[in-house]
């Protein structure tokens, strides 16, 4: 207790129901084990700790088994102390009430949305957005009332006759069947006398249901969180909403955390400045306890390309400043073209969530190099779908080939009876092609006239032709000439581009979403894209769009820069950012930086 400050340790004492208000950097987490640790140090009483993830469970459970071994309190057994997530504790809940449950895994309820989602001919642009009200769906009290569009309902219909179909539920079902019977009263309340709520911004309707129904009966509820970093409304997040329904429906105290201990007041006043902008907000005084010492900036760039080209070279001109740093965007696809220059530049660093060079286009352009090189057959069928070769015709030549598609790469081209006039024409160009590819490939490798260099950029020129859409064929521009300019064997090239870092943790340089880095801190952080969307959300959704910049200055402890690559966004003007005029200026800020 003697290292919280004098807030945290009036959340720690408080026995009733409790509002912790945490703001970023503020040390929720220390406060909540020290919290559950005095809890626990009475016998009669028992707590039930819920989490979003299984990395935020045994993180606090970790912590908090460190809190007690530390206070020489006897580890608790699960009749007093569990530490889980809303879905993990509901099926608990549901099986202790006799229920009887075979539960998909969220892998497997993704196979069945995606089968759910290509039956109804979803198209590729609009998969997102599908998703998003999908989720908004199962997520309701009450799903069918939810309005959404008809290519949506007819997703939400097949994923029920598929789920049907297993005989088995799903997560969403299982928080529904918890959260409603607990609410009327025919599923008993958990017994515990404490329930503590982490992220509390982040409930949505049926986990509310769920926590209130508790409440009702005597449990004591505490719930952590900050609506200024509610990000998921998409997926029915309550936010702002959800936490001042609990004060006032439960006449809960209320603490606020605002002393930030990440932040210099440099990133934190801005920040500051932006999340000020909303209205519909509990507020707090955000003090950075750090002091001052950093960095903040905005620098515009004409293009998305250019703007990767600068990032990179601010990197590699003060590495000592990105030992601890991340890039964010507001989409994955904002990373693709930063990922491609780092790559090119030799920056080493780590992706979280799917590379660019694992993109369906891009592995299917290095899949064909590679198959170019050892005659395997899978890299062949992305070239032979995309030449609208049919399905029976693919097969009979895989077939013919018996595993080895050498011979159709050196030119010959077998006969097939599945085969017409077309297809002939088409297997034909290809086979010459190929066939001329690999004697460059051949050549450079013996020393003789040759060039890999001329194989890259030509089989990426002729993909880039044959897929469909500009951004796809920009990716394999732009990949095509980070893997010409490489040096070495074709092979060398490939292995260097998708070789992928597994651990996260000991990265100098992580890449990743806005959304992904909540609850992350680097020293450094670039935050790029920051334009005005198409959608026009920056108008529909204005105080959300500040919540996600919010969070993504905030990851901040030292320097932060916004780079923006069309139209600012309007949150780069409402936190009162300064712009850079020159790379030189950001290299002599970004060393600044304490």
């Amino acid at each position: 207790m003697a290292s919280l400050s004098p807030r945290q340790r009036e959340a720690v004492a408080h026995d009733g129901h409790l509002l912790i208000v945490a703001g970023p950097g503020s040390g929720k987490t220390t406060t909540t084990v020290a919290k559950a640790a005095r809890t626990l140090k009475n016998p009669a009483r028992s707590l039930v700790m819920v989490t979003f993830t299984k990395d935020a469970a045994e993180e606090m459970r970790k912590r908090l088994v460190a809190a007690l071994t530390r206070a020489e309190v006897r580890q608790p057994d699960e009749s007093r102390l569990v530490v889980a997530t809303f879905h993990s504790i509901a099926i608990r809940h549901l099986k202790r009430n006799g229920m009887r449950l075979k539960v998909l895994s969220p892998q497997q309820q993704d196979m069945i949305y995606r089968d759910a989602a290509m039956s109804a001919d979803v198209d590729r642009d609009a998969w997102g957005d599908v998703q998003k009200e999908f989720e908004r769906v199962m997520y309701a009290v009450a799903p069918d009332s939810v309005d959404v569009a008809p290519i949506t309902q007819r997703v939400v219909a097949r994923y029920r006759d598929l789920l049907r179909a297993t005989g088995q539920t799903d997560l969403y079902t299982v928080m529904r069947d918890c959260a409603i019977g607990a609410h009327e009263g025919t599923l008993p309340p958990l017994p515990f006398t404490d329930m503590f709520v982490d992220e509390g911004q982040d409930t949505d309707d049926l986990q509310r249901l769920w926590i209130f129904a508790h409440a009702r009966v005597g449990v004591r509820v505490t719930i952590v969180g900050d609506d200024d970093q509610s990000v998921y409304e998409w997926r029915n997040a309550l936010g702002y909403e959800g936490m001042r329904s609990f004060l006032e429906t439960f006449n809960a105290h209320r603490i606020e955390l605002g002393e930030n201990y990440r932040c210099r007041s440099e990133i934190l006043t801005p920040a500051a400045n932006l999340i000020q902008c909303n209205q519909r907000r509990l507020g707090k005084t955000l003090v950075a306890e750090r002091g001052r010492g950093g960095t903040v900036a905005a620098f515009r760039t004409a293009s998305p390309q250019n703007q990767a080209e600068a990032l990179a070279e601010i990197i590699q001109a003060a590495p000592d400043k990105h030992s601890n740093a991340a890039i964010l965007a507001r989409t994955n696809r904002s990373l693709d073209l930063v990922e491609i220059m780092l790559r090119g530049n030799g920056v080493p660093y780590a992706r979280v969530g799917r590379s660019i060079w694992e993109q369906p286009v891009i592995a299917g352009y290095v899949g064909l190099l590679q198959t170019l090189l050892t005659g395997s057959p899978p890299g062949l069928l992305p070239v032979l779908q995309l030449r609208n070769v049919s399905d029976q015709v693919r097969s009979d030549l895989l077939h013919s080939l018996r595993g080895n598609v050498g011979s159709f790469l050196d030119g010959e081209v077998p006969t097939l009876n599945s085969m017409d006039r077309a297809d002939a024409e088409t297997l034909g160009d290809l086979a010459k092609a190929f066939a001329y590819w690999r004697g460059q490939l051949r050549g450079a490798a013996g020393g003789a006239a040759g060039s890999v260099r001329e194989v890259i950029l030509e089989v990426g020129e002729l993909y880039a032709r044959w897929s469909r859409g500009e951004h796809a064929k920009n990716l394999l521009d732009l990949c095509s000439r980070i893997l010409s300019d490489l040096k070495g064997p074709l092979s060398g090239r490939i292995n260097l581009v998708t070789r992928k870092e597994r651990d996260h943790s000991q990265a100098r340089l992580v890449l990743m979403t806005m959304h992904g880095a909540k609850g992350l801190e680097f020293e450094t952080v670039h935050i790029v894209d920051a334009n005005d969307t198409d959608d026009g959300s920056a108008v529909v959704r204005p105080e959300a769009e500040r919540r996600l910049m919010y969070v993504a200055m905030t990851r901040a402890k030292n320097c932060c820069l916004v780079w923006v690559s069309g139209r600012p966004h309007p949150s780069v003007a409402e936190a009162q950012l300064v712009y850079k005029r020159t790379r030189d200026e950001l290299v002599q800020l970004v060393r600044a930086s304490a």
